[in-house]
C-alpha cells in the first residue's frame, strides 16, 4: 500500500518524543519517506535515537491514522504542508531546524509574502500599542504581510491593526492547530483565516501550549520574515528569543526606542545599545531591506492640507504635531466650546487625519 509524504510526517509527529531533527535522520536513513512507513518496525535496531517504547506507540496508531486525519483534516478546513512539498514556504527552507511539517488554516499562499514580524511584552504600555497598531497599519497599506503569534498584547494588537487596515496577516501558534490559546482570541484566530490570512503550528492535534512549544515557535516566526520589528521587551523577555532566532538565520532586527524608566523598554533599549536598528518610522525599515525596495515610492507621508480643515481643525492639528496629547491637554490650550472640539476631533478622526490610542490620546494618523 503505497501512502504519500503528508500521513507518515504527520504520523511521525503526532508521537511525543519524534521532532525534527528525528525525522530528518529517519528520512536520511531510509531514503524515502514511504519506507519509514513500511519499514520501522523492521529496522528499529539500528535506530539508536528512537526508543522501542516511542517505536511500539507509532506502531500502535499506524493501521487508522490516515484516515482519522484525513477525517480531522476535512472536518476542521485545516492543510498539511511538508519539506518536501513544492508549496512547502521558501523562506523556511535553509533555517536551522525548519519544521518538516505545518499545519495551516487559511492561505497557504501568504506564506511567501513579503512579511514583517512584529513582537513584543504580553503586557503592553498605552505606548507599545499605539506603535505596534501604527507600525502594523503602515506596513499592511504598502502590502506586506505582518507576523506574530497571537499571544496577549504586542502580538494581538498586530494582528487586528493588519486586519484593520485591509492588510494579511499570519498567526503562528504553539499548540495544535485546533487549540485557541488564549481564549480571548478565538474571534482574532477566525479573522485572521477568514481575511486572506493564515493560523499555522508545526505541532500536531491537540498539542496543549506548553511553555517549552513556544522559544520553538519563535523561530518559525522569524523565519517566515524579512525582519523582526520589537516594539517593547523586558530585560528578560520571551521576545528576545525570537531576536536570537533572527540574528542566528540572518535576519535584521529592529527595535523601537522606549522610556528609559520603563521596564518594558529595557529590552527594546538594550537591543539598540547592541546593535539593531533604531526605527521611528516604517522608512526606517525599508530601506534596510533589499527586497523592500520597490516599496519605498509607496512610501509617501501624507501631506495635511490646511485649506481643507477650518480653523478649529487647523489648531488641533498643530498641536498634536508637537506630540500626542489628551483631551484635557487639547481644550486647555486652544479657545473653543468643549462641544466644538468633540466634533471636530471626531471628524478629523473620521478624515483619518488622526488616531485616538488606548491612553485616550491623539496622535496624528502618519
Amino acid at each position: 500500500m503505497s501512502v504519500n509524504n503528508k500521513i507518515v510526517l504527520a504520523w511521525l509527529s503526532s508521537e511525543k518524543g519524534i521532532g525534527n531533527r528525528t525525522i530528518t535522520k529517519l528520512i536520511e536513513y531510509f531514503g524515502e519517506v514511504e519506507e519509514i512507513w513500511h519499514n520501522l518496525n523492521k529496522e528499529r535496531r539500528n535506530l539508536a535515537y528512537i526508543n522501542d517504547f516511542t517505536i511500539d506507540r507509532l506502531i500502535s496508531k499506524k493501521n487508522d491514522f490516515e484516515e482519522r486525519l484525513l477525517n480531522r483534516l476535512n472536518k476542521e478546513n485545516v492543510k498539511v504542508i511538508t519539506m518536501l512539498d513544492d508549496d512547502y514556504p521558501k523562506k523556511l527552507k535553509n533555517i536551522i531546524n525548519p519544521p518538516c511539517i505545518l499545519y495551516c488554516k487559511g492561505d497557504i499562499d501568504v506564506l511567501n509574502n513579503l512579511s514583517i514580524g512584529i513582537v513584543g511584552s504580553r503586557k503592553a504600555t498605552d505606548y507599545g500599542k499605539f506603535c505596534a497598531d501604527k507600525f502594523a497599519r503602515e506596513l499592511s497599506d504598502l502590502g506586506i504581510t505582518i507576523i506574530s503569534g497571537l499571544a496577549n498584547g504586542i502580538d494581538t494588537i498586530a494582528h487586528k491593526s493588519a486586519i484593520k487596515a485591509k492588510g494579511k496577516t499570519i498567526g503562528v501558534i504553539g499548540c495544535g492547530i485546533n487549540i485557541i490559546y488564549p481564549q480571548k482570541n478565538r474571534e482574532l484566530y477566525m479573522e485572521i483565516e477568514n481575511t486572506g490570512g493564515a493560523v499555522i503550528t508545526e505541532y500536531p492535534f491537540d498539542m496543549e501550549p506548553i511553555a517549552s512549544n513556544f522559544p520553538n515557535r519563535n523561530r518559525i516566526i522569524s523565519g517566515l520574515s524579512s525582519g523582526i520589528l520589537v516594539v517593547e521587551a523586558q530585560e528578560k523577555s520571551g521576545t528576545l528569543i525570537t531576536v536570537s532566532h533572527a540574528a542566528e538565520q540572518g535576519k535584521e532586527v529592529f527595535s523601537i526606542p522606549g522610556n528609559i524608566n520603563s521596564i518594558f523598554s529595557v529590552g527594546t533599549n538594550k537591543l539598540i545599545k547592541d546593535g539593531a536598528k533604531l526605527v521611528s518610522n516604517v522608512d526606517d525599515i525599508i530601506e534596510e531591506l533589499p527586497e523592500f525596495n520597490n516599496l519605498r515610492d509607496k512610501f509617501i507621508k501624507k501631506e495635511i492640507n490646511f485649506n481643507s480643515l477650518n480653523k478649529i481643525e487647523q489648531d488641533i492639528i498643530t498641536l498634536i504635531s508637537e506630540g500626542e496629547k489628551n483631551f484635557d491637554e487639547i481644550s486647555s490650550k486652544i479657545n473653543y466650546p468643549i462641544s466644538e472640539i468633540l466634533c471636530s476631533l471626531t471628524i478629523l478622526e473620521m478624515k483619518s487625519m488622526i488616531i485616538q490610542t488606548s491612553g485616550k490620546k491623539f496622535v496624528l494618523a502618519n
